[in-house]
């Protein structure tokens, strides 16, 4: 009895120091199973264009797992979902978090590239022109070149011709963004010769003979009920004084005055518009012949950006 009483008692002694070891390698391979469920679940939801509810599973691994490596993406994901579901403003929030949390990551160059194109389309410009700088200074290869070429398109959007001509210039020539560079460089020594209406013009025109200003500035409507509403005023005002009636003839030449001055203020106006609408148009139509990008590679997980290219 007393050597089956010892017996029992090694198998129950070994049995726990077997299961102390055995456990916690169970326990930690489910733990890592689970992390690899939650963690591939929010990348589905991402692929599949969910990103409001990507965002939602993003947050629970990280309040799950907040020591897990996969956090790092998490950050960045929930930036990147809030920029693809177009709210700019929380994907500028998101990607200051992740930048601030993952100062020397891998993604950062993306993650501020994210950023800038967020703030653009807030029409932040100088945000978005400091955010694609720092791009340019800490950055390289591919990463370097769009920034630059993102950094002159802002510039163009402010007009700053000569400054945007010489940040396309620095897009190396190897560099696939090459070519639209030089698309937007020869145009932009070409704008000078945009033709364009002179606002000066316009106001001595409608000074002299009212709706001759919006005609100059080819907006025929406008000028013919600039024309006649003035000179049915101004008939008036005369009829009036040759009857006599110099009270209400100073009445009428009050409020002609005033359509008479708005003649001119709009077709100064007029001349600003067209000019603008030119500019507009023309970067517009270089715009759509070098349409860039963002493209996300899930089977790589690498971000790209992609310029097409129309002749």
């Amino acid at each position: 009895m007393n050597n089956i009483h010892k017996v029992l008692i090694n198998i129950t002694f070994f049995s726990v120091i077997f299961l102390l070891i055995i456990c916690p390698q169970e326990v930690r391979g489910g733990e890592k199973d689970n992390i690899e469920k939650h963690f591939g679940y929010a990348e589905s939801l991402f692929k599949e264009g969910d990103f409001y509810r990507a965002i939602t599973e993003y947050k629970r691994f990280i309040f799950f797992f907040p020591e897990e490596k996969k956090t790092e993406k998490c950050y960045f994901r929930i930036g990147e979902s809030y920029f693809e579901a177009k709210k700019w403003a929380e994907a500028v929030e998101a990607l200051n978090v992740f930048k601030a949390k993952f100062s020397s990551s891998s993604m950062l160059n993306d993650a501020l590239y994210l950023k800038g194109m967020a703030e653009k389309n807030l029409k932040k410009h100088n945000d978005a022109l400091s955010t694609f700088e720092e791009i340019i200074k800490a950055g390289s290869g591919e990463s370097k070149n769009r920034a630059i070429y993102q950094k002159a398109l802002l510039l163009v959007d402010m007009k700053e011709w000569k400054r945007a001509g010489e940040a396309f210039s620095r897009i190396p020539e190897k560099s696939v963004l090459s070519p639209g560079a030089k698309i937007f460089s020869s145009g932009l020594e070409n704008i000078d010769n945009l033709p364009r209406k002179s606002p000066t013009t316009a106001g001595v025109l409608a000074a002299i003979v009212p709706g001759a200003g919006h005609l100059y500035t080819e907006r025929p409507r406008d000028a013919l009920v600039a024309f006649l509403l003035n000179g049915a005023f101004i008939w008036a005002a005369v009829e009036l004084f040759d009857d006599g009636e110099y009270v209400a003839g100073g009445v009428v030449t009050f409020f002609e005055l005033g359509w008479y001055s708005g003649n001119i203020y709009s077709a100064v106006s007029s001349a600003h518009k067209y000019n603008k609408k030119v500019e507009e148009e023309f970067f517009e139509n270089l715009r759509n012949r070098t349409s860039l990008s963002y493209y996300h590679d899930n089977k790589r997980s690498s971000n790209y950006v992609i310029l097409s290219m129309r002749f």
